[in-house]
């Protein structure tokens, strides 16, 4: 069997904060999918603070390496020496490239339990996972049993593919020279980003990284914020009613009601009667709202009562929804 190892060397998004003796090697291992992992956090070296009498000190973890080592069947190819000089690596690449996926994968999916243990358990904030369009995935170190660099000849290269227009974008523009403008006008004034907006750009990271349940209570919480904020601004008479009533506990209502009926007596027309396909949308994904809240399961039930569990197909039709209720919303702002 010949041991083989690839190490990575990857750049956090968020430094980690660490309170150790300086002579830990903050090592761990563990075993996923009989791949043997070890994780070394790194320490930048700079800034530290140790309070007076304790052992330890707090410094920051800028980088993890993450080594994946297997015992494979075969030993790397030799690399033969051409008559015309130089070598070639043919064989050699073509024995990596085949292992070089599987060894990332792994290396992603290590990288990303110690992202989740350092979000969630440490509450480190501004941390994002990894997936395989992250360069620091490509191109590792790799090594034999002795730790001697072994010559792969090939160099991995990132390419990132453009989707076509869609709902798979799920919202998202491109910048064309129309934008210009707008682009001049925020350097010059800072963007005034409203609360609905924030939980939508949430949302949106939320289901490109496969956090669906998120993005079914920050895509809720937009519309409603957004709703109800068009309804009920503070400075209307309106809005300072809600606000007491809502504050005694002594109003509750939802958002399908206000941009049906209300939005009837408020402006002359419906959300509903504006597009009723886009509207059921809306209400599904209430219902799936609740379903999240109060069950933690990503399901709702149509009008007949048949269940359906929302996947991101679902969640890319009900967005395109969304984007139609606040372009409406927009042109009812007072």
């Amino acid at each position: 069997m010949y041991r083989l190892t690839a190490t990575y060397k990857i750049e956090l998004p968020n430094q980690f904060r660490v309170k150790r003796s300086k002579d830990d090697p903050l090592r761990y291992t563990a075993v996923i999918e009989e791949f043997d992992v070890e994780v070394v956090l790194v320490c930048n070296g700079g800034t530290s603070f140790k309070a007076n009498g304790d052992l330890h000190e707090t410094r920051t973890v800028t980088r993890i390496d993450v080594s994946i080592s297997s015992d494979e069947d075969s030993t790397p190819p030799e690399v033969p020496t051409l008559e015309k000089g130089g070598r070639d690596f043919k064989d050699r690449a073509s024995w990596f490239g085949k292992r070089a996926d599987e060894y990332s994968r792994i290396a992603i999916e290590a990288a990303n339990r110690v992202i989740r243990f350092f979000k969630y358990e440490m509450r480190t904030p501004r941390l994002r996972e990894f997936s395989k369009v992250n360069s620091d995935f490509s191109n590792p170190l790799w090594t034999n049993r002795n730790g001697k660099e072994l010559e792969t000849g090939r160099i991995e290269f990132v390419v990132t593919v453009l989707s076509p227009p869609g709902p798979g974008l799920l919202g998202e523009k491109d910048f064309t020279e129309a934008e210009d403008v707008k682009l001049r006008s925020a350097l010059q004034s800072n963007l005034d980003i409203e609360m609905n907006m924030d939980f939508l750009s949430d949302a949106q990271t939320s289901v490109i990284n496969g956090k669906l349940r998120r993005a079914i209570l920050e895509m809720a919480i937009a519309c409603e914020v957004a709703v109800k904020g068009v309804f009920f601004s503070k400075s209307t008479t309106a809005g300072a009613v809600y606000e007491y009533l809502e504050d005694n506990r002594q109003v509750h209502v939802r958002v399908i009601d206000l941009i049906n009926g209300a939005a009837k007596v408020a402006f002359g027309q419906s959300f509903k009667d504006l597009d009723p396909d886009a509207y059921k949308n809306i209400d599904f994904l209430f219902r799936a709202r609740n379903k999240v809240a109060h069950r933690g399961e990503r399901i709702y039930r149509d009008d007949g009562g048949t269940e359906y569990h929302v996947d991101r197909p679902t969640l890319e039709a009900w967005w395109e929804s969304v984007d139609k209720l606040m372009n409406w919303i927009d042109q009812h702002r007072i």
